[in-house]
């Protein structure tokens, strides 16, 4: 396995880089009130915006695993660079401050490896400016996987001080209002079991993005 580092993916590689990414977050469209997963016309804008670069885990079988990093935020329409340049504006003026739109692995016997060797990928750049990295993480990779806690130990293996502190910029909560009758019990009519393909399946080592 290897991981090549691009600014646009080759047109050859496109489809099959689809395919990878809709099958890695598919379940996510299930699990995040906001929406992680790109449309096709978006995913194939990303891949052709070489201000984003694109970090592909390659091996015998093609994509075993994904991660686009970015330190030009204004490349990145879902974040506010405005906040960034408010509160780290020298960082950014100097591109220090990086954005991981996503960065997910193969499931499975494919996964061994490569996802560590994606994030010390990602990092290398980091590293060269000492700069700062941050993600979007939904609640459900916080809270059942532990992403930023596991997000933190690989990059503090690949970090030169051995250390990576993870500090929440921001959270958004989504809330619904019912009107219960006034002679009925409220009940939360909220499915709250995993879609059976999540079930199924090894857990996802992915984040989004």
């Amino acid at each position: 396995m290897r991981v090549e580092v691009m600014s646009e993916l080759p047109a050859d590689l496109l489809d099959e880089a689809w395919d990878f990414y809709s099958n890695c977050f598919n379940d996510l469209r299930v699990l995040a009130v906001n929406r992680h997963l790109m449309y096709r016309h978006e995913f194939d804008e990303v891949m052709a915006d070489q201000r984003i670069d694109k970090h592909v885990a390659l091996d015998d079988d093609g994509v075993a695993g994904m991660g686009t990093i970015t330190n030009d935020l204004e490349a990145v329409p879902l974040v506010s660079a405005d906040y960034f340049q408010y509160h780290w504006p020298e960082l950014y003026e100097q591109r220090r401050l990086f954005y991981c739109l996503f960065a997910g692995s193969a499931v499975g016997r494919r996964s061994r490896g490569v996802f560590v060797a994606l994030q010390r990928s990602m990092y290398a750049p980091i590293e060269e400016v000492d700069g700062k990295v941050f993600f979007d993480i939904c609640s459900w990779n916080e809270e059942r996987n532990q992403l930023p806690r596991m997000i933190a130990m690989i990059l503090g293996r690949a970090a030169s001080s051995g250390r990576a502190q993870p500090t929440r910029l921001d959270a958004q909560s989504f809330w619904m209002y019912e009107f219960p009758k006034d002679d009925m019990p409220f009940r939360r009519d909220e499915r709250r079991g995993l879609p059976t393909r999540l079930n199924d399946q090894e857990e996802r080592r992915a984040a989004r993005l």
